[in-house]
């Protein structure tokens, strides 16, 4: 599952083109609107000229996308992470009223199986949302990324922290890849 760019690809490098990016000027009036609170003409209008300056001077790169939306998966997804908020909220809470104990925290490496962007940023995402765990680095040529863990106190809690990290990577792949992506995790995971 380690895709490597290729020359075309969004991860090779190669000069940003400078052009219209829409979808960003027509997110940003709408976010333009919603900071002003007032929805106007010129509000709309000042918003969508702010996202195309911006779009040109900053402009995104693109993403290299070759799969489907899964609503059953994402589903999934968004309730592990609502149960992960949840029980790791209380284990964060019951930690800080633990007088006397002495946290040992650590960083932990983990090796994602793929090197998509996209894949690389919502399992950040997903493990920097649950309190107790932050994503520091996220190295994305090689497909690493490196986490603070709290309360660390054997190797089997690294193994966890590891593991807690693939699990995120693999709801986002379930969720978003291709059916390729899907079809390697199932025959990983059997």
């Amino acid at each position: 599952m380690n895709t490597k760019p290729r020359s075309g690809d969004a991860g090779a490098t190669q000069p940003r083109l400078r052009r219209l990016q829409w979808r960003l000027a027509v997110i940003m009036a709408i976010v333009w609107v919603l900071l002003w609170g007032d929805l106007s003409l010129a509000n709309v209008a000042s918003g969508f000229a702010l996202g195309l300056l911006i779009g040109l001077v900053f402009p995104l790169p693109p993403i290299d996308y070759h799969g489907r939306f899964r609503p059953v998966a994402h589903a999934r997804m968004i309730a592990g992470l609502l149960f992960d908020l949840v029980h790791s909220s209380v284990v964060v809470a019951a930690l800080a009223f633990r007088f006397g104990h002495t946290m040992t925290n650590a960083v932990v490496r983990v090796d994602l199986r793929t090197r998509s962007d996209l894949y690389l940023t919502l399992t950040s995402e997903l493990i920097c949302l649950t309190p107790g765990s932050l994503v520091i680095e996220a190295r994305r040529k090689e497909g690493r990324v490196y986490v603070h863990q709290m309360d660390v106190r054997s190797p089997a809690d690294i193994d966890r922290a590891r593991a807690k990290v693939l699990q995120a990577e693999e709801q986002a792949i379930r969720s978003f890849g291709s059916d390729d992506e899907v079809a390697e995790l199932n025959r990983e995971s059997r």
